[in-house]
């Protein structure tokens, strides 16, 4: 199993502390993955934060089917890896985020989107694309991301952990 941390720096030392734990699809077909793409040009893996009392695999089924619309095969999750994500906090000073990341399979065709209001904001769109194509387009989001943060904003804070999820699986030989 992958695990790996995030820290981008970007929160002050010694804050207060808001830990979140979340679900990531690694969903794959016919040598594209299934992501959400972002009006900031950037590519992330579908999932999020688990509700209280649902398990990993609950939170997965719930997540990807809001922002995708597609249903995830239940029993289909194979752990890939543990993300855990240090960065500036809303909620509090510091947000530690651990993200599971599961290789999944889907059934059926989509349907339609049931976004939050911050999804809905960012222009969530569910895309079919190679990782090697994700990857370029979250390099460059993550540069101009980058360049934001420098001024005290930050728009895209995923970008960093879901480019290195890519190139990881890269090297692990996942279809580009």
């Amino acid at each position: 199993m992958t695990e790996f941390t995030v820290d981008l720096h970007n929160y002050p030392e010694g804050g207060s502390v808001f830990r979140r734990t979340a679900v990531r699809g690694i969903i794959e077909r016919d040598g594209k993955y299934l992501l959400v793409a972002g009006k900031y040009g950037d590519c992330k893996f579908p999932g999020g934060g688990t509700e209280p009392g649902e398990t990993l695999e609950e939170t997965l089924l719930r997540e990807v089917q809001e922002e995708t619309g597609y249903t995830v095969k239940e029993g289909s999750l194979k752990k890939w890896g543990v993300v855990t994500e240090r960065r500036k906090g809303i909620e509090a000073d510091i947000m530690v985020m651990e993200s599971h990341y599961f290789f999944c399979q889907i059934e059926g065709p989509a349907g339609g989107q049931d976004l939050d209001e911050y999804e809905e904001e960012y222009q969530f769109l569910p895309v079919w694309v190679a990782l090697g194509e994700a990857l370029e387009k979250n390099r460059q989001a993550e540069a101009e991301e980058l360049a934001r943060q420098s001024q005290g904003e930050s728009v895209i804070p995923w970008v960093t952990r879901d480019r290195q999820v890519i190139e990881r699986l890269i090297k692990d030989g996942a279809r580009p």
